[in-house]
C-alpha cells in the first residue's frame, strides 16, 4: 500500500500505552473513582513498562 506507515513493535506498544494512560486519566484526578487504587497501580506499571524486559511483548494488565 502506498503511503502506509509501518510502526515498529516498540512504537505500537508506546502508542497503546499512551492511549491507556489517556483513558485512565480521569481516575487519577477523581479520588473516589471506582477501583482507583488498582488503576493508579496500573498507570505506574504503564509508565514503567518501556524500561522493563517485558517491553514491548507483554503488556501490563489492570488488576482488580
Amino acid at each position: 500500500m502506498i503511503g502506509m506507515i509501518v510502526l515498529t513493535p516498540e512504537q505500537e506498544a508506546r502508542e497503546w500505552r499512551d492511549a491507556e494512560l489517556a483513558r485512565t486519566d480521569i481516575a487519577a484526578m477523581v479520588s473516589d473513582f471506582p477501583n482507583v487504587d488498582a488503576i493508579l497501580v496500573y498507570r505506574v506499571a504503564l509508565r514503567n513498562w518501556p524500561s522493563t524486559e517485558d517491553f514491548p511483548s507483554i503488556r501490563p494488565e489492570l488488576g482488580e
